[in-house]
């Protein structure tokens, strides 16, 4: 499948405007990703082609400095972010994404300590950073965690500890330092107010989690206790005071950003479901009968847009409502959230709902056949910030153009090739159904029935390479019908 790879390369290369360069120009993106990436074939040409576009535009991301590697989340360089152009807010998706290249562990180890001997960008915007060092290595990658990394760790989790810990015992957050700005649930007169949400609680419970597990590689059974004790009164916290019917709110205080009492406050009209009530899902938070609420995500009045899934609850007065940014989380289609979701969904498949595939199915298709832009009359792949939620519309980049590329928002094409969610991740953990975790390979595949084939070769698996093969009548491939898969060493 090399020969239809470097042929999209080709087709991506020959329609770019390449306005900004780090270590991987696009005259070196063929050879660099052929070594690396699992090669993909199937039946749905969006799907195949959207998935060589995302690791074409996330190789434009990686980028050495003298702190070792980093990987950005924007091309151009933005007043907001920290040092090296680096903002932490999207590290999680990038390590989640970055686990299926091969050779590549010292661009994550570096990535990884550089957060954690940083404690200012790595506190910017809640992520859960070390939970996706964990998925890291256990889909076979080398991190090389010690004792020094564990005890950077601990520290790491004190400081959200000491900067936004609630007497409750779980963590306050604001929706701009979620990264999802002008949230509905998370304003009172327009201004953002202290919130116990679902996202760095959901964040801390999985880091508490992740650090059980490194001490535990370590031997160091005190650490793994103690992580492992918080993890479980969060999880619990978690489930009783963010659960209403169902589905989990952001409970916020009030516009003196007071937090006394939010945690009496339930779901309704002033707390709209929001697409961070499926956060908890990611980690394995929630009880197992509460998979029914990824119902929602097909109705077309509260979640199912024409472009893919809302931010928030479309039945809400403010979906939608105008404000002078560029930047709006209040009904709008965001990749970064979009990907969350589906991880969620796919963890949720995977601990035993098969019955939740067609809705998985259904957004991917969504989610690839929208990664477009119309310019100068042609259809070009793109990725970018906040999309229309019902026309194929980049709205960020619309705004930002129409103020003229102001420098102090970013300057050109601030939002192309935006590097803030994943793709390949989705494809490979939802419809090849790769199952994280086990010693050695495990599928529950998600197969669009309307497929008739599908191919996933040089698949790194815990220090072994794959191939997954799906053949409908067997023909195509010649191995037989259905899933085939085969150990190359």
């Amino acid at each position: 499948m090399t020969e239809l790879f470097k042929k999209y390369v080709e087709e991506f290369n020959s329609h770019d405007d390449e306005l900004y360069k780090n270590d991987i120009p696009n005259s070196e993106a063929y050879e660099w990703l052929a070594e690396r990436i699992p090669l993909f074939e199937c039946s749905d040409k969006e799907i195949e082609k959207t998935y060589y576009f995302r690791w074409w535009t996330y190789r434009k991301h990686i980028k050495s400095t003298p702190d070792g590697y980093a990987i950005t989340e924007f091309l151009p360089n933005v007043p907001w972010a920290g040092k090296h152009n680096i903002i932490n807010a999207p590290a999680a998706h990038h390590l989640y994404e970055g686990r299926w290249l091969r050779n590549s562990d010292k661009i994550f180890s570096d990535y990884l300590r550089y957060y954690l001997n940083n404690t200012e960008d790595s506190h910017r915007y809640s992520v859960w950073l070390l939970n996706s060092a964990m998925e890291y290595e256990i889909a076979g990658g080398e991190l090389r965690i010690g004792k020094e990394e564990l005890a950077k760790m601990v520290e790491y989790y004190a400081e959200w500890e000491r900067t936004h810990g609630h007497k409750s015992g779980m963590f306050w957050s604001v929706d701009d330092r979620d990264a999802m700005e002008y949230s509905i649930s998370g304003r009172r007169e327009g201004k953002a107010v202290k919130g116990i949400r679902p996202t760095l609680n959901s964040y801390m419970y999985a880091e508490a989690k992740a650090i059980c597990y490194f001490a535990k590689k370590l031997g160091e059974s005190g650490i793994a206790e103690q992580f492992e004790s918080k993890a479980e009164k969060l999880k619990h916290l978690i489930n009783e005071n963010l659960l209403h019917d169902g589905f989990y709110f952001a409970k916020h205080g009030d516009s003196d950003g007071e937090l006394d009492g939010a945690l009496d406050r339930v779901g309704g009209i002033a707390s709209p479901m929001e697409l961070i009530g499926y956060i908890p899902y990611m980690f394995g938070i929630p009880d197992d009968k509460l998979s029914k609420c990824f119902e929602y995500l097909l109705d077309t009045e509260i979640f199912l847009a024409k472009t893919g899934m809302t931010t928030v609850d479309k039945r809400h007065p403010d979906y939608l409502k105008s404000y002078n940014h560029e930047c709006l989380w209040n009904g709008y289609v965001w990749p970064f959230a979009t990907s969350q979701v589906l991880t969620g969904l796919i963890k949720t498949i995977h601990g035993g709902h098969s019955e939740l595939k067609n809705i998985l199915i259904r957004h991917l298709e969504l989610y690839a056949y929208n990664h477009r832009i119309n310019l100068d009359g042609k259809t070009l792949p793109w990725i970018d910030e906040v999309l229309s939620p019902n026309e194929m519309k980049w709205t960020s980049r619309e705004i930002l153009r129409e103020l003229g590329w102001r420098e102090n928002l970013g300057g050109k094409e601030r939002g192309k090739d935006y590097n803030h969610s994943t793709f390949a991740d989705l494809i490979i953990t939802g419809i090849v159904g790769v199952k994280t975790g086990s010693e050695k390979l495990e599928l529950d595949p998600a197969i669009p029935d309307g497929w008739d084939y599908m191919k996933l070769e040089n698949l790194s698996y815990r220090g072994k390479l794959y191939t997954v093969v799906y053949d409908k009548t067997g023909d195509k491939y010649g191995l037989g019908k259905g899933i085939t898969v085969i150990k190359k060493q």
